[in-house]
């Protein structure tokens, strides 16, 4: 606001430069006087002489310019400077005209800049050289038989009050001043604590009046809204154009307006070039208590606004609860037959009618379902762990010795349905660096799926060095997958239309939860299928640098 504003260096420097300005122009105003004095044109009653006037100028310009020029420092000097000017213009205005000169009272001036630049003592000393000149100026006044003793004493004693009074003055605002300075100093202090904190918080702030001004907000608001653009001083509706959840445009404002009370909403969404995120906005009318000492302060009522992004909290809860509906879906159907199935093996048994022709398929059926159920709670608590991050703990993993394992557990398993399972490895390729189970779940799915839907010839699990690291591929030649569902086997629950694939079953989440392992250990799977012809599943990752 203005000056007020000003710091106390900033101000002291101001005051010095006005002092310097002033100490240049008063000695001028001397001299000058003492010219007219030396032409005759001004009473000549006390005029000492020529030579004594004269030489009198030369070391008053020099100190004159000198203190314009030079800043006071806390030295020797400004004594010099302080006390050398006046003393040479008592002696230049006592051998012209006498203290009875109306420049007399701009003697203040130097009695004020020797309080400014030395204190107290500087000013006793300067009242003191004052004293002693008047002294000189009446003895003088006697001496000569002017009659002017009187109007000598009514200048130097009106000099002396004046700058008492200036003095006094100055010290009152001075402690007015240091007072002033304390209080903003400390409210300083309390908006920094309130910045801080602000700025602090995770969720955004907007101050704004009753006018829908924004007053003050916090660096949330400005990393929420997506700008680095000052908000102060802009209406709420400028900076925040929000819409509901059917793209209808909301009003912020007239909302505020209309609920004088406390209101949340989190079906409002807020967009930026071609994105769009979900706000949970809350607002609280701001009350100023006794509305009398609130407008005598400029204290306005307004609203407080609380911004929060909960686009991700939504989604997540949007995909729970999607996720949730699905697999009650998916767990109904094997849950039903193996339940109706087994109620009808009872039912024989209860009646007498078991037979090994009636019970085996029924059994056979039920535990079909069964292991269904089965492998979809492993995958789902496969999901689970890769969700929470359990067991992500990376370590060196020698690709060698994991494509030994793999082999050693599914050869069997492949060789049993008349499928060859080749190991493609080259020798000593090295070690990665990622979490062991992550690593071999992943391949596993890979492989699972290959025996699964190839009806014949081979799977093969091959590992590679590339410019990357290490490609880790399981290759079959089963049916392949075709281009539209390419683009739609890593999503959950998606079992392709092929009658193929609904005759191998499964529970549509093996890709899902690959992908998901995936990319907990930094890479991504790479796929490539032709219908009839087979697949191949791969990823990459880096070697451990052995140097």
């Amino acid at each position: 606001m203005g000056r007020s504003k000003d710091s106390p260096k900033e101000r002291a420097a101001r005051t010095e430069k006005w002092m310097r300005i002033a100490n240049l122009f008063f000695p001028l105003f001397l001299i000058h006087q003492g010219f007219l004095v030396y032409f005759g044109t001004i009473s000549q009653a006390k005029y000492a002489g020529d030579t004594f006037f004269l030489s009198l100028i030369i070391p008053v310009a020099i100190l004159t310019i000198y203190n314009t020029l030079a800043p006071v420092k806390q030295n020797a000097m400004r004594y010099v400077r302080t006390y050398g000017l006046q003393i040479l213009a008592i002696l230049l205005i006592l051998g012209t005209s006498g203290l009875n000169s109306p420049l007399t009272a701009c003697f203040v001036l130097m009695l004020f800049d020797s309080y400014r630049i030395l204190g107290m003592r500087g000013l006793t000393i300067s009242a003191l050289l004052m004293a002693a000149a008047s002294a000189i100026d009446v003895y003088r006044t006697v001496a000569l038989d002017i009659d002017s003793v009187s109007s000598t004493f009514l200048f130097t004693g009106a000099m002396v009050f004046l700058a008492a009074v200036l003095i006094i003055i100055i010290k009152v605002q001075s402690v007015r001043q240091e007072v002033l300075e304390h209080s903003r100093e400390q409210a300083e202090t309390e908006r920094y604590r309130i910045a801080t904190l602000m700025n602090n918080l995770s969720q955004g702030v907007l101050s704004i009046d009753s006018k829908g001004i924004i007053r003050t907000y916090n660096a949330a608001t400005l990393n929420i809204l997506d700008t680095n653009d000052t908000l102060n001083g802009r209406h709420i509706e400028e900076v925040l154009t929000v819409e509901n959840d059917k793209g209808k445009s909301v009003n912020l404002f007239d909302s505020m307006k209309r609920n004088q009370h406390y209101t949340m909403r989190d079906d409002l969404f807020y967009h930026y070039d071609d994105e769009a995120i979900r706000l949970e906005v809350t607002i609280t009318p701001i009350h100023a208590g006794n509305s009398e000492k609130a407008a005598k302060l400029g204290v306005d009522k307004g609203f407080l606004v609380l911004l929060r992004d909960i686009t991700k909290q939504k989604n997540l809860d949007e995909e729970r609860d999607e996720f949730i509906s699905v697999v009650s879906h998916e767990l109904r159907t094997p849950l039903t037959i193996a339940e109706g199935t087994l109620d009808n093996v009872k039912t024989l048994y209860d009646k007498d009618l078991a037979t090994t022709e009636r019970i085996q398929p029924a059994l056979k059926a039920a535990h079909t379902q069964i292991v269904f159920l089965a492998k979809m709670v492993n995958d789902l608590s496969t999901l689970s762990r890769a969700e929470r991050g359990v067991a992500d703990t990376p370590e060196d993993i020698d690709i060698n010795d994991l494509c030994d394992s793999l082999y050693a557990e599914y050869s069997q398993q492949a060789t049993e349905i008349g499928l060859s399972f080749n190991l493609d490895v080259q020798p000593q390729i090295g070690s990665v660096h990622t979490s062991r189970l992550y690593l071999t779940e992943l391949i596993q799915n890979f492989v699972t799926n290959a025996i699964k839907y190839t009806k014949e010839g081979s799977v093969t699990l091959r590992a590679k060095k590339t410019d990357e690291g290490v490609q880790l591929a399981v290759l079959d030649t089963g049916i392949g997958i075709s281009k539209t569902d390419q683009k739609k086997i890593f999503e959950k629950f998606y079992r392709s239309e092929d009658y193929r694939t609904r005759e191998s079953g499964g529970t549509g989440l093996g890709l899902y939860v690959a992908n998901k392992l995936a990319r907990k250990i930094d890479t991504s799977i790479q796929l490539k299928s032709r219908l009839n012809h087979g697949s191949e599943f791969s990823i990459t990752l880096p070697l451990i640098d052995k140097k």
